[in-house]
């Protein structure tokens, strides 16, 4: 898996900071995340590319 760090504003708004996820590991996730924080309070987009 790739994460984008580092880069120009402009690479930033081009490119996801993830490597995008196959639809059933984003569901799983979205589910898992759903479980821990069902008020999505902890850390809002920063485990996942919320522009998927």
């Amino acid at each position: 898996h790739a994460t984008l760090v580092r880069a120009p504003d402009a690479v930033r708004a081009a490119v996801g900071v993830f490597e995008p996820e196959t639809p059933a590991l984003a569901s799983l996730a979205g589910k898992v995340r759903a479980a821990f924080d069902p008020a999505g309070v902890l850390n809002p987009g920063k485990m996942h590319d919320r522009r998927a």
